[in-house]
């Protein structure tokens, strides 16, 4: 027996201890619903627990990112459906004064209607909001994207021909030559172009492409002067050959109209007398980060370093820091001035773009293999719409773009900024309405309308309600199919945030039956502790009978 040291009760005091310990973390685990308060309680399933914490939330987010989408997707599609009711109207209106029996007055009352229907439809498309933003004129949509692809013989829309065509801003253009050869699907159909002073007007022209090449094929002229020819197989301007020696065909814009429809901003020349290729093209604006530029069998892809590093297999352009396209075209010429096999690069930072001087930068391309088999090389520009990104995933990368059309006027075929004839439907031609536009293209500018003052043009304007009809219906249906995806979106999202989340519950939420029980057990345990203990305590007083 020993008095200095009463193990018994050190060991009583050590096992009562570690019963307080454990009866403290278990009133904590039910006071608090969860098995792991701290790091402490499971490391490992702590981490498991935060990572599927964060993906919960992301997929909650997610979810709630792709009601807004819906919202979105529903202002817009709601706005078409009255533009919708509108062109239906426009075109029973056109149906009406297309008949023999309407009166001079009466198809005047009819172009009232049909003016003020179009001035609406330019009004729904500038008002039409979400956000702040504006969803149906197309003016959230990027410039255009510097994309150049290489043009191949033998393939169907070709224009053939030692032939020089410039569009003007006044609608005129002169020619080099009195015929042109346009090839659709393998077979040629010449145009006679002979004109007084050898020169035309876009109108004219158009009326000479489309006789000549019958209904297997439509040329397209718009107000900006260029050419469009669609073939019955291909679905639209494909690829273009030009030979002969000199300037063979030029179109050229100075700018890029959101309303108009996709052409490239520049074509340059595709052989001359030599046989050598060459061709030409301008940036203007900063190219996207991902638009690539496609030379030879080389492709140039522009990256910004300052939000990630290049990690493609093309040879990557920086974009980052450069302000102006003159600095892109720069770095391109730099770069790869004889870089790529068969080209020479060089630049042309001034040049005449039909409208004056430009500042924007010309990146000029020449082949250096002779006999080169009438290559072009164009750029092709993406047209403005309305553009943004759904995040509809918990992670990076998973996300979806949502694209929703211009619907004005113009765009529509509807409405012109001067009374020149329709570009898509021979016959069909515009009138003054006398109303201006307060949220629009501009808020002094005229609007003109569809003509309907006479059988023949009503009946033609009929052709020009169907187009619409049709492309609001497309976009639509677009809308439509769009917000199907994401409201099976939602429930996947859902769905899958309700199953995480029960793992995750596995993972750190306490079992409650278990955690009493435990607690039971400690309680009894804490209890007898104390009391052993004081029995412990005791003990040495039994020595002093061994003193007595």
């Amino acid at each position: 027996m020993r008095i200095n040291h009463n193990i018994s009760a050190m060991n009583a005091h050590r096992l009562l201890n570690r019963n307080n310990a454990v009866g403290s973390k278990t009133l904590e685990k039910l006071s608090s619903g969860k098995r792991i308060n701290r790091a402490g309680d499971d490391a490992a399933g702590m981490a498991i627990s935060e990572k599927m914490r964060a993906q919960v939330r992301g997929l909650q987010i997610a979810s709630r990112n792709s009601l807004d989408g819906v919202s979105l997707v529903q202002t817009a599609e709601g706005a078409m459906a009255e533009v919708h009711s509108m062109l239906q109207r426009m075109r029973e209106l056109s149906v009406q004064a297309a008949n023999g029996t309407s009166a001079e007055s009466d198809r005047q009352a009819i172009q009232d209607e049909i003016n003020q229907l179009t001035s609406e439809v330019n009004r729904v498309a500038n008002g039409t909001e979400y956000n702040t933003r504006n969803v149906l004129k197309g003016n959230e949509g990027p410039d255009s994207n510097a994309l150049v692809h290489r043009m191949s013989t033998g393939e169907p829309a070709q224009v053939t021909g030692n032939v020089d065509v410039e569009a003007l801003g006044a609608g005129d253009f002169n020619l080099a030559s009195e015929q042109l050869s346009v090839w659709v699907d393998g077979e040629e159909k010449v145009v006679n172009l002979t004109q007084t002073n050898n020169a035309t007007t876009l109108d004219n022209f158009m009326d000479l492409v489309n006789d000549a090449i019958g209904d297997s094929a439509k040329a397209v002229i718009d107000k900006n002067g260029f050419i469009e020819i669609t073939t019955a197989s291909m679905g639209g301007l494909s690829k273009i050959e030009v030979k002969g020696s000199g300037d063979a065909v030029k179109m050229i814009d100075s700018t890029f109209d959101s309303a108009a429809p996709v052409y490239p901003t520049d074509t340059g020349v595709a052989e001359n007398a030599t046989g050598t290729a060459a061709g030409s093209f301008y940036f203007d604006d900063m190219p996207e980060v991902g638009s690539t530029i496609k030379i030879g069998n080389e492709t140039i892809e522009f990256f910004d370093s300052s939000v990630a590093p290049y990690v493609g297999s093309n040879r990557p352009i920086d974009i980052a820091g450069k302000a102006t396209p003159e600095a892109v075209v720069d770095e391109i010429v730099n770069k790869f001035a004889t870089g790529i096999d068969g080209v020479t690069m060089s630049k042309d930072a001034k040049f005449d773009s039909g409208a004056g001087t430009s500042d924007n930068a010309r990146l000029i391309v020449t082949s250096n293999t002779a006999g080169f088999d009438g290559n072009l090389i164009y750029l092709e520009a993406t047209p403005k719409e309305f553009t943004t990104s759904l995040q509809v995933g918990a992670n990076t990368g998973q996300g979806f773009r949502l694209e929703i059309g211009d619907i004005r006027a113009q765009k529509l075929k509807l409405s012109a900024d001067n009374p020149t004839r329709n570009p898509g439907v021979k016959g069909a031609s515009y009138v003054k309405t006398g109303a201006t536009v307060t949220d629009g293209i501009s808020a002094s500018m005229v609007e003109y309308a569809v003509d309907v003052t006479s059988e023949e043009k009503a009946s033609a304007a009929i052709s020009v309600f169907d187009n619409a009809i049709v492309q609001i219906a497309s976009e639509r249906s677009r809308l439509g199919a769009t917000q199907n995806r994401l409201e099976h979106t939602i429930a996947n999202l859902d769905n899958t945030a309700e199953n995480l989340t029960a793992a995750m519950s596995r993972v750190e939420d306490t079992d409650m039956a278990l955690e009493m029980a435990n607690f039971q057990k400690v309680n009894v345990l804490q209890q007898a502790g104390v009391s052993m203990l004081a029995q412990a305590n005791q003990q040495p007083q039994s020595i002093l009978k061994l003193l007595g």
